[in-house]
């Protein structure tokens, strides 16, 4: 069982682990910029972190794409933090982590699957894994 806050991309729904949360915000057009070889940048408090956007990710069509009218959750893992881009914040509740299976075991970023409260399957971020997968 883990504490997440869930988040909406298009409509669907995805639990990012509360311990990996540092803020939220919907970024100001000054504090949005791209940086060349590095892609898409955030300025939070003097500090540049680059943005992700869980729908290119995970290959969702329908989602926002102006940074300023979407939400940036900044998200850490150990030393390194970043910005990821989604719709919505849905809320925030316990959810018991499910085992996606051995076919869908290796998928970087995900790490299970958990019933969210309207009985669709919400998928549980890797925060870790998003950042190896967006640096690679």
């Amino acid at each position: 069982i883990i504490d997440g806050m869930v988040v909406s991309v298009a409509g669907e729904q995805y639990v990012i682990p509360t311990l990996s949360v540092v803020e939220s915000l919907r970024p100001a057009p000054e504090e949005l910029s791209t940086v060349l070889g590095k892609g898409e940048m955030i300025s939070v408090r003097g500090q540049l972190l680059p943005l992700y956007r869980l729908s290119r990710f995970f290959g969702i069509r329908g989602a926002e794409e102006d940074p300023t009218q979407a939400l940036v959750i900044i998200v850490g893992d150990g030393n390194m933090k970043a910005g990821l881009m989604v719709d919505a914040i849905v809320g925030q509740q316990q959810t018991v982590i499910k085992s996606l299976g051995s076919i869908l075991a290796e998928i970087t970023g995900i790490s299970g699957g958990t019933i969210m409260s309207d009985g669709r399957v919400g998928l549980i971020l890797d925060v870790a894994g998003i950042m190896r997968l967006a640096t690679a």
